[in-house]
């Protein structure tokens, strides 16, 4: 069932005398039935002479049992608890600091009011 296909371009890209083979889309399509009746993929390699690669290929593309599978992320109930602690506790923190910026922020303009009012300079008197 070898095709010997001409074609000038392929032929100025590879070595003199190099074989170039194409197996067709019902070659291949037999190859892969063979391989799901029980032929090892090595065996079919060597059998038609191209790389173990090609045949996993073909196998994706061809087979009717091959399908790929969904990913399935696998957690413990516990570190999905943890999670979700840590996310309550995450935002209970940020929760606080913003509380403290608003304090921080207050008490800064109070110093600031209270400097112009008694005309000393607080924040180099108290070290802050």
């Amino acid at each position: 069932m070898k095709k010997t296909i001409q074609n000038p371009k392929i032929d100025q890209l590879n070595a003199p005398g190099k074989e170039i083979r194409h197996f067709s889309k019902e070659v291949r399509q037999q190859i892969v039935k063979e391989v799901e009746k029980g032929l090892s993929k090595a065996e079919a390699a060597r059998k038609y002479g191209v790389s173990q690669t090609t045949i996993y290929k073909w196998i994706r593309k061809y087979s009717k049992a091959y399908r790929p599978g969904l990913i399935k992320v696998v957690e413990h109930a516990s570190q999905s608890n943890k999670i979700k602690l840590l996310e309550e506790e995450l935002i209970q923190t940020l929760a606080h600091v913003g509380k403290l910026q608003l304090k921080l922020s207050y008490w800064e303009e109070l110093i600031k009011k209270a400097e112009k009012d008694l005309g000393i300079d607080l924040k180099k008197n108290t070290g802050l």
